[in-house]
């Protein structure tokens, strides 16, 4: 049986966090319902095997590198991941505040609060 024959047919949370522990090395979060669990663990099960064979193509690759060629190789990823760290995260508007004028409390924007007289907008 399959990985995720055994998870879509598991009946309940515990079986559901034996089968994470053993086959996937995940906790499940069973505050959760069985149907969310039951589609993590789907979703990680699909993502390891593709995982785990660009893993060994990376343990060839490496094991075929000179010394030389390896300390030039991570060099040059650095400035691709520095790359990805400088470009600015999109701009999210920033929600409207509302300001208690007798203690400065702050409060999110909404009509009813904007309404009343000691609550100014900031």
């Amino acid at each position: 049986m399959s990985l995720t024959e055994r998870i879509e047919s598991a009946a309940n949370k515990d079986e559901l966090e034996k089968i994470g522990k053993e086959e996937l090395g995940v906790d499940a979060d069973k505050r959760k319902g069985v149907e969310t669990i039951r589609a993590d663990l789907l979703e990680r099960a699909e993502s390891t095997p593709a995982q785990e064979e660009s893993a060994p193509a990376e343990d060839d690759a490496n094991t075929s590198v000179t010394p030389s060629e390896g300390d030039s190789t991570p060099a040059a990823q650095i400035p691709e991941a520095s790359q990805t760290e400088d470009k600015p995260e999109p701009d999210e508007p920033k929600p409207r505040l509302l300001r208690h004028r007798g203690n400065g409390r702050l409060f999110t924007y909404s009509a009813e609060l904007a309404a009343k007289r000691h609550i100014e907008e900031v």
